[in-house]
């Protein structure tokens, strides 16, 4: 719905600014901000699309924090088909995968190379490279455990475990390990003339006995899932339009950090409004 609002909105704007430039100005004449013979319908077409983003960015976070406040958490041993909400602690399980950068054995893994590069008159962080994989694991608490299947969770609340340099001023170089593995993966690290690039490496993982937060659809076990635990009474998993959320950090935590810019909603509506206001005078709709 919400999406339906803005890409709606969206076509209404690109059609104004269709009309402006055909009934009143030449094309070449319209610019941005003001400039020219634009007397604000730059300026305006500008807030009413900061606007439109904030609104949305903000009332999504605000619906994820009410979810996280409304949902109960679950026992292993009694939970439900249908959305759950688990904390509890990834059991130790022979079944695990090698993180690439701390090798460490793990259920999840994640890394990100970035390189530090000019654009324009600034610099900023390039992802030159990302991959991730994971294994279902078994998630227990006092009661029992359920089988999490984490292929498609959202796992950008998983806090990072490891981060390396290698800055243009600095003798000491990368791992080896690291740059054993950016060169399988043919990720460079260094410049022109063998000299160095400024290159970050992030890695994130979860391990054996790592306390967690999930929230999942639970569905019955099938055949195949059932050879990793006969204890485990459900599995969870990504469901189309569902939420899958897996982090390690706690659900308070995680509420702050979707609730705490409550006041952006209205703000995003008032920015809005003020910029339709301003197209609206200037194709002279009032």
């Amino acid at each position: 719905m919400i999406e339906a609002t803005i890409w709606t909105s969206a076509f209404l704007l690109s059609i104004i600014m269709g009309l402006r430039v055909n009934n009143q100005y030449d094309a070449n004449d319209l610019t941005l901000c003001g400039k020219g013979n634009d007397d604000g319908f730059g300026f305006g077409a500008l807030l009413l699309i900061v606007g439109l983003t904030l609104f949305y960015n903000s009332l999504k976070n605000l619906k994820k924090k009410r979810l996280l406040e409304d949902i109960p958490t679950s026992k292993m041993r009694s939970v439900a088909m249908g959305l759950v909400e688990l904390k509890g602690k990834i059991t130790e399980s022979d079944r695990l995968i090698k993180d690439p950068f701390d090798d460490k054995n793990c259920v999840y893994w994640n890394v990100i190379i970035e390189e530090y590069v000019k654009r324009g008159k600034s610099y900023r962080w390039v992802t030159r490279h990302k991959a991730s994989n994971s294994v279902p694991f078994l998630f227990s608490d006092e009661t029992g455990s359920v089988l999490i299947v984490p292929g498609k969770a959202d796992t950008t609340n998983v806090k990072r475990d490891n981060q390396y340099e290698s800055a243009l001023l600095d003798r000491k170089p990368l791992p080896l390990n690291i740059r054993q593995y950016c060169d399988q993966h043919k990720v460079k690290y260094k410049g022109w003339f063998g000299g160095k690039k400024t290159i970050r490496c992030r890695t994130t993982y979860l391990e054996p006995s790592d306390k967690l937060y999930i929230m999942g659809n639970a569905r019955p076990i099938t055949e195949e899932e059932a050879s990793y635990s006969d204890s485990a009474t459900a599995a969870i998993d990504y469901t189309k339009d569902g939420h899958f959320l897996i982090s390690d950090k706690s659900e308070k935590e995680l509420i702050n950090e979707h609730g705490g810019q409550s006041w952006l909603v209205p703000l995003g509506i008032t920015l809005s409004a003020l910029g339709l206001g301003m197209i609206l005078n200037e194709i002279r709709y009032f």
